[in-house]
């Protein structure tokens, strides 16, 4: 019963400090859990009544016994929380350190931007070794379908999002949220290259850089804040597709792909106004019909011919180019296929190929790679975006907060009459990009983020909380050691020393003996042997056998026998029960 009642203690322990329930403060949480761990080892570690005499303590407990024991479990709870607190993100740096010396080869940085010199300093890390966060500093550089790593998210807040009203708020939380960083268009040899186009310069006019209407539908307005890219220019992250902004400049160095101007001296962070009109494939209600590719790029399938073969067969199997087409496709990837974080691959592995006709296992980009090209195949012209997508809702300040955990990457789909639209296949059960809703307790890391600094650790800004208990963790270390002073023992010399009744006999059947002697009114004096004992007393049949067993094997070297003992055992408690 004991070791039920500690797993189940160490489970709810477990259930606490990952965060459930969310509407509890993290400080009731990790008390909670430290409270029922403490509770479930006391109770599990106690043992039954044991057959021997133990030692009594010199003293009962005192108020200020337990007053030191309170402190304690107070100083771990202290020491708990904020171990919880700081761990998680020292293990995570310390983690990549080890496996970045250990896997260096998955680490070499990527070939430089194809449009190095319009965005000097703007270097992409080749997907081969880039975890699923980062887009903002990787800009337009090339990203390749992981073969054989492990993808860690991180918690780290990257993007800030705060609708403009309620009724933006509203139409966020009632549909899917992206968030588009960059888009590419060229695969090849399993890495996405940006399509190679002629930059342009976007300048404000009343404030605003406008772009006409792609879509029909509700806009929503919003602003953005995030981190500058301290390694490069920095792109702009906008919900699909934005109709203006508030900026003095955009330069677009691809498609819908746009570098901001510089940030202001001094700040290394931006934040500007945006109005999009978020437009999804299944709000289309009209016919749908592949439209013209802007580009040759968008319908250009792998080189290898075998891939590029078994690619067209599988998209044949869905059907002409429609709605029921892709709508199977979509199905197809969702129930067929497995989300996984972790890929294992050999190095000569395609890793498109191994995705669609071997392991069927991979996370987001190998999602929107395979749904890529298997629409070119069916004549939709595609291409990849990367960006986030979920996002955490916060109602207090209004405000989505997009972590690294949620970096996402989806297909996009050109249609006539429509213009690019997303076309999302990944499940919608993946690990990464889930929205959710923060509870009503739950503080949003927004003021770090407002006063310069990037949060890292938790799902909270536990910055207050870490204060609070550092501080209560020194006053109960202090106040503990002031119990322990204050409860010190006074020093006993000569008669008064208990250490005599303190000590018990180490044979179970002996120890036994003296408790029946005690209950029968014939008290067993320190000192006194066995056989001088009971000539003294009126005992009972069985004691000569008690007697000639102990001399045996105490002064004859004979060995216990478990049997005889337990006999022993027996008779002994039967003497003490008549005397009730």
């Amino acid at each position: 019963m004991r070791s039920v009642l500690l797993i189940l203690s160490v489970a709810a322990a477990y259930a606490l400090l990952r965060g459930h329930p969310d509407l509890w403060h993290p400080i009731i949480r990790v008390c909670l859990a430290v409270s029922a761990l403490v509770i479930a080892f006391g109770l599990w570690g106690r043992a039954r009544k044991p057959s021997a005499t133990l030692a009594s303590p010199a003293r009962n407990p005192r108020l200020l016994d337990y007053l030191t024991v309170g402190i304690a479990v107070l100083l771990v709870e202290c020491f708990f929380l904020v171990f919880l607190a700081v761990a998680p993100q020292k293990s995570e740096e310390l983690a990549s350190s080890l496996d970045q010396i250990i896997h260096e080869e998955s680490y070499r940085e990527s070939t430089k931007d194809p449009d190095e010199s319009e965005a000097p300093g703007v270097s992409g890390t080749a997907g081969s070794g880039s975890y699923i966060s980062g887009w903002l500093g990787s800009g337009l550089g090339p990203r390749s379908l992981n073969k054989n790593d492990k993808v860690r998210p991180s918690n780290r807040p990257e993007v800030y999002l705060f609708p403009k009203s309620p009724a933006d708020a509203q139409q966020l939380l009632a549909s899917e949220r992206f968030l588009r960083n960059v888009t590419l268009a060229t695969y090849k040899d399993g890495t996405w290259l940006p399509l190679t186009t002629i930059p342009r310069t976007l300048s404000a006019n009343d404030d605003l850089i406008r772009i006409p209407d792609r879509h029909p539908g509700k806009p929503v307005t919003y602003e953005i804040s995030h981190q500058a890219n301290s390694n490069g220019q920095t792109l702009a992250v906008t919900i699909p597709d934005f109709t203006s902004i508030k900026l003095p400049t955009l330069r677009e160095t691809a498609p819908d792909s746009f570098r901001l101007p510089a940030a202001s001296a001094g700040k290394n962070s931006f934040r500007y106004q945006a109005t999009s009109l978020p437009f999804y494939f299944d709000k289309i209600s009209s016919p749908i019909t592949p439209g013209l590719p802007p580009a040759p790029e968008y319908l250009t399938l792998p080189q290898e011919p075998g891939l590029r073969a078994k690619i067209q067969a599988l998209a044949t199997s869905f059907g002409p180019p429609s709605r029921k087409s892709l709508l199977t496709l979509r199905q197809t990837l969702r129930t067929r296929f497995q989300y996984s974080l972790e890929i294992n691959l050999p190095d000569d592995a395609d890793p498109l190929d191994s995705f669609l006709f071997k392991t069927r296992t991979g996370y987001c980009t190998h999602f929107a790679t395979a749904t890529a090209m298997l629409t070119r195949a069916m004549g939709f012209p595609s291409r990849l975006a990367f960006g986030w997508s979920g996002g955490r809702y916060f109602e207090g300040p209004n405000l989505f907060v997009f972590r690294a955990r949620e970096a996402h990457a989806w297909c996009e789909i050109y249609l006539e009459n429509h213009g690019w639209v997303i076309f999302e296949t990944t499940p919608v059960g993946r690990d990464e990009g889930t929205a959710s809703v923060a509870g009503s307790d739950e503080t949003s890391p927004l003021e770090d983020f407002e006063s310069g600094i990037n949060p890292t650790a938790s799902e909270t800004d536990l910055a207050p909380l870490l204060k609070v208990a550092t501080w209560l963790g020194i006053g109960a270390a202090i106040a503990l050691l002031l119990a322990l002073i204050l409860r010190r023992p006074a020093t006993v010399t000569g008669d008064q020393s208990p250490a005599l009744d303190l000590l018990p006999d180490p044979p179970n059947y002996l120890s036994a003996f003296r408790r029946a002697c005690q209950i029968h009114g014939f008290p067993m004096p320190p000192g006194r042997t066995l056989r001088a004992h009971l000539k003294t007393i009126t005992a009972p049949h069985f004691t000569e056998e008690l007697l000639r067993y102990h001399y045996a094997v105490h002064y004859s070297d004979e060995p216990k026998n478990r049997s005889i003992e337990k006999k022993l055992l027996q008779q002994l408690r039967n003497w003490e029960k008549e005397i009730s």
